[in-house]
């Protein structure tokens, strides 16, 4: 995972606009295609993950995303193709989190 800070590489940058986030920087990651992962968003102490999910062209991605364990369904599996970005954002203790950028090869 590498942090990058203000000023934002132009494609890190466009990402961070859409998910609506003011922070100027961010963490990026590469991750294999191909591994599906479960994708849960709760309020939990003050804290809260929220995703969005791009395709290799910039289409926006309806990606499943459940709440809590034990207090709503179990989401499905979402197995990112080549070219796939996911975005999380939210925040943490009260505060807009910093973004985590995963591009997936």
């Amino acid at each position: 995972m590498v942090k990058y800070t203000s000023p934002l590489p132009a494609h890190l940058k466009a990402l961070v606009d859409r998910v609506g986030s003011r922070k100027r920087s961010c963490y990026v990651s590469e991750r294999p295609a191909g591994v599906g992962m479960r994708l849960r968003s709760y309020w939990d102490g003050g804290s809260r993950d929220e995703y969005r999910a791009f395709d290799a062209n910039g289409n926006s991605i309806a990606i499943p995303v459940s709440g809590a364990p034990g207090f709503t369904p179990e989401p499905s599996e979402w197995v990112p193709n080549v070219g796939d970005v996911l975005v999380d954002y939210g925040t943490f203790m009260g505060k807009p989190s910093t973004p985590h950028i995963t591009f997936y090869v």
